[in-house]
């Protein structure tokens, strides 16, 4: 299909160019994607071509946390109306989790009768300097970030669930989501202090971290609970998740912060649940996927169950 749009000399070009850039149809699916993209995101076309820009691969926000792959695409605005569009101010999220402050430039490309959009993005750090690229993406963590863990908050996952949820109605695309919750969190505050909870906190934010695919979601969903949102995924997905993580965080083991010879047994329970056809709201799916989670807990923890 590239072929037809992009000649080899062109393509040539635009693979030269330290930015990135991609193309896609009318309908969103991308068609190119260049060397600068391949650099700036850590995706290979291979991973993006013939996926939708709106599958949220790099998860674009503006400063206020807003995702724009489903809120103010400025590449579907570029599309549907044929003006160029102008953002100085976006994120992305590179494949290895990083948040990169970027600019993109949109536009119209047109061949025959059919309607392509371009857009073009590198690192604002580029144009601006370092220090107001960090200013920038300091005020953006305020809005999306739990501060103690350094992952989302509940904020911005509601608002995946959501576009996740709509995605499913529109597309039909099935997303799951795994609820964990810290076993005896209580009990771990009251013997070896709130210093030590938050450690734990942390310890088992980073073990759900290395779990996740590149493009699932991981927020704190308040108190000693986490949620993972997994998009494109079938319940055994869900299942062989939920096993790992009970796994990994099982056999980490933490040390007081007040006195090291002090040992934290550390276990989690978590509960899991797929998107169904009869789904009124995501709200459905949490309340799922909580009900499996408390399953566990009644039962004493330390494994997982589906909703």
């Amino acid at each position: 299909m590239i072929a037809g749009i992009l000649d080899e000399s062109l393509r040539g070009i635009l693979d030269a160019v330290s930015d990135g850039v991609y193309v896609t149809t009318a309908e969103r699916e991308i068609v190119f994607w260049s060397k600068g993209a391949e650099r700036i995101t850590g995706y290979s076309s291979d991973e993006v071509l013939k996926k939708h820009c709106y599958d949220n691969i790099l998860v674009h926000m503006d400063v206020l946390g807003k995702n724009l792959c489903f809120d103010g695409c400025p590449l579907q605005k570029c599309i549907e109306t044929g003006d160029r569009q102008d953002a100085k101010e976006v994120f992305l999220k590179r494949k290895d989790g990083e948040r990169l402050a970027v600019y993109v430039k949109a536009s119209v490309l047109e061949v025959g009768d059919e309607r392509y959009g371009v857009e073009i993005f590198g690192e604002l750090q580029s144009v601006t300097g370092s220090a107001l690229a960090d200013q920038l993406k300091q005020l953006s963590d305020v809005s999306i970030v739990d501060h103690l863990t350094g992952l989302y908050n509940r904020r911005y996952i509601d608002t995946i669930l959501e576009q996740q949820y709509e995605l499913f109605k529109r597309h039909f695309q099935r997303f799951g989501l795994v609820m964990i919750d810290i076993d005896k969190f209580k009990s771990i505050n009251d013997t070896f202090g709130h210093l030590a909870g938050d450690e734990v906190l942390k310890s088992v934010a980073s073990v759900l971290q290395r779990s996740l695919r590149s493009m699932d979601f991981l927020a704190r969903f308040g108190g000693d609970e986490f949620i993972i949102v997994c998009p494109l995924v079938e319940l055994e997905g869900i299942e062989n998740l939920g096993e790992r993580i009970v796994g990994l965080v099982h056999h980490s083991v933490l040390s007081s912060p007040d006195n090291p010879q002090d040992v934290i047994e550390v276990s989690v329970s978590v509960g899991g649940s797929i998107v169904d056809y009869k789904d009124k709201s995501a709200n459905t799916i949490i309340e799922r996927a909580d009900e499996a989670l408390y399953r566990v807990k009644r039962d004493g923890g330390n494994w997982y169950a589906l909703g």
